[in-house]
């Protein structure tokens, strides 16, 4: 027998693609029993992220070809993350026509990460893949917003469905700085600035009172709290950390782009050494173990940064991770004579 307010264990489900993933949400925490399981989240903005960083059609078949044997093999979650990661690796390849290094073997489909160059208003000319990162990354915080708000909704926590910094508030003015951003990059007129004012200002005042505002809309006899003053001082300080959480956490996203333009000068450097660069006839040996070192080095990293955008930038707004495993009986059995 168990007590009634214990809280129910979770099981993972996922299809047999996604599954290898779970070793990444396992590692942070298990999803609580009324939480999203973010397994098929993280395999497709690990893979993509990873792609993205890391795009070279060959040593993305490299990854895909080695991490399939030693799944299929040793059958290790780890082998199976990398395999589906060198599948993007080589789709963004082909997107950058960058193959072991060389960059005029392939047509590139969008762009080069080193010259694709492109003009930001109030800020000047930017690399296109630093602009293209952080767009990325604010979708999908604003992806991370919409998981949240259904995770409260499930919990019935008014707070975290309408006033919090990911909630409906949050939403609405991170969702109204991207909006503004877009239409500034892209050359159109911004809205007024009645509109813009209420775009920003609403949010802002809902997050700020966020504490009696739930109190209200749950019927509690105190609104607000005794201390008033250190009340709004208290609340003052956290909104100016939830303004800079959201800039640091965008910011946080140039590393996509940072790293596809490092992964494309590393090889340059490995072509030099080669004599590659210059028409003669270039030096296999150098570029074979050019290519090694920065696929085992650099994708060490780059795996490594991935995932940190994952754990600190993605879940933290929606995921916390605090489920208990469900056992079988008989297996919880088996552990306890072990």
């Amino acid at each position: 027998e168990s007590p009634a307010k214990k809280t129910p264990p979770t099981k993972l489900h996922n299809p047999k693609l996604f599954r290898p993933f779970e070793m990444y949400v396992k590692m942070y925490g298990l999803p609580a029993y009324n939480e999203l399981d973010p397994t098929w989240f993280v395999a497709i903005t690990y893979s993509l992220i990873f792609g993205a960083m890391f795009g070279d059609v060959g040593q993305g078949l490299i990854l895909f070809l080695g991490g399939l044997f030693l799944y299929k093999k040793k059958h290790m979650d780890l082998a199976g993350i990398i395999s589906c990661a060198g599948v993007f690796s080589t789709f963004f390849g082909f997107m950058y026509g960058s193959i072991f290094g060389f960059e005029e073997i392939l047509h590139a489909i969008w762009l080069k990460p080193m010259k694709a160059m492109m003009d930001v208003p109030l800020v000047g000319r930017l690399n296109a893949v630093f602009v293209i990162a952080i767009g990325f990354g604010m979708l999908l915080i604003l992806i991370c917003m919409v998981f949240n708000i259904i995770n409260a909704v499930r919990n019935h926590d008014t707070e975290r469905t309408w006033f919090d910094s990911n909630a409906v508030a949050g939403l609405v003015f991170y969702g109204s700085i991207a909006l503004s951003a877009v239409l500034l990059v892209s050359g159109k007129k911004l809205p007024a600035a009645a509109v813009l004012a209420v775009m920003f200002g609403v949010p802002l005042i809902l997050m700020f009172l966020k504490e009696p505002l739930t109190n209200l809309v749950e019927k509690k006899k105190q609104i607000l709290p005794e201390q008033k003053g250190m009340f709004f001082v208290q609340s003052f300080f956290e909104l100016f950390e939830v303004l800079l959480s959201y800039l640091s956490n965008t910011l946080s996203f140039l590393r996509i782009g940072a790293f596809a333009v490092s992964h494309a000068a590393m090889m340059e450097v490995v072509l030099m050494l080669a004599g590659a660069t210059e028409g003669g006839s270039p030096n296999w040996i150098v570029i074979v173990l050019g290519n090694i070192f920065v696929c085992a080095m650099e994708g060490l990293i780059v795996g490594i940064q991935v995932l940190r955008l994952e754990y600190y930038e993605i879940f933290s707004r929606f995921y916390a991770g605090n489920g208990r495993e469900f056992l079988p009986f008989k297996k919880k059995g088996q552990k306890a004579n072990a």
